[in-house]
């Protein structure tokens, strides 16, 4: 490097650490080193855990705790909003009973020709998100038809919402931009709101001024190249959208603000920057885990609750489904809203930390399954015995687990506990009769064998495997 050369990038380091300085960069948190201690010595959750020390905090499933700072009851409304890890909270909140309002919409004759309209509420940065609830809340700022992309006659694109074609007159297809922006702000009269942040890639509009959710039309970047910019959000970018987020909601609220705010462990399928895809995630997903720790500073009802951390600690067997390493399990979601809700959600004015609800305890057990940890799936079945007995596919699990630990009187008990829960599923039955014969109760076994004939007739194949043993 010259001499020159050297002086200019000194230069501009020198000037980018002044521009952080009049951010007005600051610690997130500053007490006293006396008072640090002391308050280390109270949280009993300090140190990481280890085999030999709280590793069932990590392993299988990691759990990372957080601390509530409101609660939520039964009958509060929910609105989620974000990254597609959104459409999975609203899904597992929606099986736990409540009623989400993210998922109440009518989007007319478009709506009804998508596969799954749900997926038109993506939003991937939080710019988009700020869009969208500024339009949904301050009608008169929405663009109209020049967020809609014409790429052919009746053919439109609108990279605001996704890259699904809309070959519809722009009439039609504006009508249905009303009907969502009126689904999205129902968001200002839900009790909760529960906000994803996906990615800091993102794509801008140089034309309009507004960064867009997905990348615009190959047809329109070549028609237009000086038009569209692609950009990576820096941590000032994040924290000032999440501010104007935050601005938006009180700006157009009635109900006081309860917000619960995290980071999408949904990984960047792949990367437009000059980098690797897994280094190019890290720092996406950092950044905006950063920027949130310190929008929370000094805000009431707005908490952080570690949706990421719960995936991205866990084993990756247990935490991915649809063996692509991006997709989250369904059983790791239903878990870590089970935990959000035991947290959060008040009964009689008192914080329900109690047992696991039914759909975490199955969520649980199957991923401990995946594992092979047969002690642990006996161990948590035993501390949630009054939910386990209600319920066969818990119990059904837990037989193999006892099996497979050679305590074959206990899961012949348990099977016949998931037979009669679901007297017309036959494979409880069926696995105490091939029970019977490691534990050598032939008798035990032509009864059975007589009661599975009775219920399920046309099941003789199985029943044939016996006829020689009996």
């Amino acid at each position: 490097m010259t001499g020159e050369a050297e002086r200019n990038a000194q230069g501009q380091a020198a000037a980018g650490a002044q521009a952080g300085r009049q951010r007005g960069a600051r610690p997130i948190e500053r007490i006293l080193a006396a008072d640090a201690f002391v308050r280390t010595r109270g949280n009993e959750l300090r140190r990481y855990p280890s085999p030999e020390r709280d590793g069932e905090r990590l392993y299988p499933l990691a759990t990372p705790s957080s601390r509530p700072g409101f609660s939520i009851s039964r009958s509060d409304t929910v609105y989620a909003i974000g990254s597609c890890f959104a459409r999975n909270v609203e899904r597992a909140l929606g099986e736990a009973g409540l009623r989400v309002l993210s998922r109440e919409f009518d989007l007319g004759e478009i709506g009804a020709s998508l596969d799954d309209g749900a997926n038109f509420f993506n939003k991937y940065s939080i710019h988009s998100v700020v869009n969208e609830l500024r339009w949904a809340l301050e009608r008169e700022t929405f663009p109209g038809a020049d967020v809609v992309y014409r790429i052919g006659p009746d053919r439109h694109v609108d990279s605001q919402l996704g890259m699904a074609r809309l070959d519809y007159p722009i009439e039609t297809i504006l009508a249905f931009r009303h009907r969502y922006l009126d689904a999205m702000a129902a968001v200002a009269e839900a009790d909760v709101v529960i906000l994803t942040l996906g990615y800091v890639e993102t794509w801008f509009d140089r034309t309009l001024g507004i960064y867009l959710n997905v990348a615009p039309p190959m047809q329109m970047v070549k028609a237009q190249p000086e038009r569209f910019e692609f950009r990576v959000l820096s941590y000032q970018d994040v924290l000032e959208g999440l501010e104007e987020f935050h601005a938006l909601l009180t700006r157009h609220r009635t109900k006081p603000l309860r917000l619960l705010v995290t980071v999408s462990p949904v990984p960047l399928l792949y990367t437009f920057r000059e980098m690797d895809v897994l280094v190019a995630n890290a720092y996406s997903k950092s950044v905006q885990r950063a920027a949130l720790e310190e929008f929370l500073i000094g805000k009431t009802g707005v908490d952080y609750f570690p949706s990421y951390e719960f995936v991205t600690l866990s084993n990756p067997t247990v935490a991915w489904s649809r063996g692509d390493y991006r997709h989250v399990s369904p059983d790791v979601v239903n878990r870590i809203m089970d935990n959000v809700l035991r947290s959060y959600l008040a009964e009689g004015g008192e914080t329900v930390t109690t047992t696991l609800s039914r759909e975490a305890l199955v969520s649980s057990v199957r991923m401990m399954a995946k594992l092979d940890s047969h002690a642990e799936i006996v161990d948590l079945a035993a501390a949630n015995r009054d939910v386990a007995d209600t319920d066969p596919d818990v119990l059904l699990v837990e037989a193999v687990a006892l099996r497979r630990l050679e305590r074959l009187d206990e899961s012949f008990a348990c099977l016949a506990r998931a037979a009669a829960l679901a007297p017309d599923r036959p494979e409880a039955l069926e696995r105490q009769i091939m029970l019977c014969r490691p534990m050598r109760r032939k008798p035990e076994a032509r009864a059975l064998l007589d009661a599975h004939a009775r219920r399920f007739p046309d099941r003789a194949e199985f029943r044939e495997r016996f006829k020689g043993w009996v």
